[in-house]
């Protein structure tokens, strides 16, 4: 859902003389996402009367819809200069101004938007200034910096002018969600009371659907896009919002059908071919994906979408030549409030794919810190930072990961490199809180008792590790100790050196037992050899007669 622009049809009307229906009817192109012909119908409406900031705000609304923020500002600033007092263009261009980061110049343009509202000599309609205070609370929550406190209080303002409007309860709704998006009942309920208020206007019915599409409620939300498209089956974005709950419900038919449909109900229009290109991405049709995007190329159509859904697609193939390159070009195109951290996690994976496996952990990095959602990549960037063999920063990653959103598995990943970079103390209390959450296991307690073994030295023997080893030998399983022998005979050949070894704790029979049962397991790995060729043989062992070793 890309803007909040609902296109009410405003009631500052001063002197047009365009018809009635002209209008509204360019309104429901854009509402259709039709947006080529909304554009050449706004484009008769203003050529027909280009004093009209009414036109002008709208035509600006319709290439804000479809993320054109350039012609929709221009827009903007035409129907100022129509029309000085008209509010809803400074409204307008504070929006823009917002959505691109300038926080500052647009708060001067919203406030002047709400002084011409307030100014009793431009004799407003209370719809009218109802208009203005929502068009301001739209713009309020665009943008990185989100004030959804002061939308909530113009829209307030806008439902005591004009109760009745729709619009006032679906924008309230989505700022309600956008604010807390665990909370779905306060949207649901401004949801309702705009459908009680038009029964006919599917919109406010295709908002509850994507309510439940962001809440994971995927056949909640195809039934809801179900009724927008009964109240009205020309609906073209319910298509395109039913095919992506059937996408994420898995039902890959259904959703191709739909999108199918969107791309009828818009034939000849490229932003619906767009969004085509970026369908055949999400069902994994990369090479379909990327033959649109060559065509819509080929037709001159210039949109950064396209350039990252190609850069997608190729990372996908496993493109290591194209891939890289496409995405450079989108990065250096597009406004760093505009980048996605899915942008830096296909940059990521570009990147390792060209061989450069840190800076593409990096990139991963910068996505999983983008969105919480993405914590996944924090482990993507560490197994990816290990294999450059970066160690502390794979373990800088891990422990991100552990920050934002932990899970058991996180511990072993940062346990294991950080054995890798010899920080043994870390890998110690990573393997500490593994064994925690997962005490009837023994890998937590091998990897503990190497961390620990790998602190003594030569000279030094602490035995440390002693417990650990134990407690490997307590928690195997006789399958787990058959299929993983090596685990087995490192815990028995580590007791046998102990007892051999350790000054206070001498125990040659005992020692000699586990010895033994390296030898009867048979693992043929380098312990199995030293133990058969050495400590069997030595003359402190040799005629030893072993004892009884078993763990209780």
């Amino acid at each position: 859902m890309k803007s909040r622009t609902f296109f009410a049809l405003g009631m500052f009307t001063i002197g047009l003389s365009i018809s009635a229906q002209s209008l509204p009817e360019a309104i429901k192109l854009t509402q259709k996402e039709q947006f080529e012909k909304a554009d050449a119908a706004f484009r008769t409406l203003v050529t027909g009367n280009p004093a009209n900031a009414e036109a002008w705000y709208y035509r600006g609304e319709s290439y804000f819809a479809n993320d054109r923020l350039d012609s929709a500002l221009l827009s903007y600033e035409t129907g100022i200069t129509a029309n000085a007092v008209f509010p809803l263009n400074y409204a307008g261009k504070g929006k823009v101004l917002r959505a691109q980061g300038k926080v500052a110049e647009a708060t001067v343009q919203l406030d002047k938007a709400l002084a011409l509202t307030g100014d009793k000599t431009n004799k407003f309609t209370k719809p009218a200034q109802s208009d203005a205070y929502r068009a301001v609370a739209a713009a309020l929550i665009e943008g990185k910096d989100k004030q959804f406190t002061a939308a909530q209080g113009h829209l307030a303002k806008a439902i005591e002018l004009d109760p009745k409007d729709p619009a006032n309860y679906i924008l309230r709704g989505d700022a309600y969600f956008e604010a807390d998006p665990r909370d779905g009942t306060t949207p649901l309920e401004n949801y309702k009371q705009a459908i009680n208020l038009d029964a006919l206007d599917p919109l406010p019915v295709a908002r509850k659907a994507f309510m439940y599409y962001r809440a994971n409620n995927f056949n909640g939300s195809i039934q809801e896009y179900t009724n927008a498209i009964a109240i009205d089956a020309g609906f073209a974005p319910a298509y395109r919002g039913r095919a992506e709950a059937y996408l994420k419900a898995r039902k890959f038919t259904e959703a191709a059908a739909d999108m199918n449909k969107y791309l009828e109900l818009n034939s000849g229009s490229m932003s619906a071919r767009v969004r085509n290109a970026q369908f055949l991405f999400l069902v994994g049709k990369y090479d379909e994906s990327l033959t649109e995007i060559g065509k819509l190329e080929a037709a001159g159509v210039k949109d950064l979408t396209l350039l990252r859904i190609k850069g997608y697609d190729l990372v996908e193939k496993g493109d290591t030549v194209n891939a890289k390159t496409a995405l450079d070009s989108y990065f250096a195109q597009q406004a760093a409030d505009k980048v996605l951290a899915s942008d830096h996690e296909y940059y990521g994976k570009a990147l390792v794919l060209a061989g450069q496996d840190s800076a593409g952990a990096e990139a991963m990095l910068k996505g999983a810190r983008m969105d919480r959602t993405k914590d996944f990549l924090y482990m993507e960037a560490g197994k990816t930072f290990t294999a450059a063999k970066a160690y502390n920063s794979a373990i800088q990653a891990y422990q991100e990961k552990i920050a934002a959103k932990p899970e058991v598995n996180d511990w072993y990943y940062l346990g294991n490199v950080a054995s890798r970079a010899k920080r043994f103390g870390l890998a110690d209390s990573a393997w500490t809180q593994y064994i925690s959450k997962q005490p009837n296991i023994y890998q937590g307690y091998l990897y503990r008792a190497r961390a620990k073994a790998a602190t003594d030295t030569a000279d030094v023997k602490t035995w440390v590790a002693k417990a650990d080893y134990e407690e490997v030998l307590r928690k195997m399983k006789p399958e787990e100790q058959e299929k993983s022998k090596a685990d087995y005979e490192e815990a028995l050949n580590y007791m046998g050196l102990y007892y051999l070894y350790d000054k206070t704790a001498m125990d040659r029979p005992k020692a000699k037992c586990y010895f033994e049962k390296v030898s009867a397991l048979g693992a043929n790995t380098s312990i199995t050899k030293q133990v058969n060729e050495v400590f069997l043989k030595m003359k402190e062992l040799k005629d030893v007669t072993p004892s009884a070793c078993e763990i209780l």
